[in-house]
């Protein structure tokens, strides 16, 4: 059997994921961590725009943490 492998697709892709967010702010690097935390990690909630800066990137911790403990309190 053969298979192909879409190199242009998969260089989109990574193209797309290493673009930078717009705008990122502290307010909505928390959320993401916070969805992150509640959810699982994903790309968008990853994006590596959320760890820039170091203001940011405490944010998202926050976030993530806070997401944590509202899951495991739900559960």
């Amino acid at each position: 059997m053969k298979r192909t492998f879409d190199f242009v697709g998969l260089n989109t892709v990574i193209s797309e994921a290493f673009k930078p967010l717009h705008q990122v702010t502290p307010d909505l690097a928390h959320k993401a961590g916070m969805e992150a935390g509640i959810k699982g990690t994903t790309p968008s909630n990853c994006h590596h725009s959320y760890f820039a800066e170091e203001a940011l990137e405490t944010e998202w911790y926050k976030g993530y943490r806070a997401g944590k403990q509202q899951s495991q309190e739900e559960s």
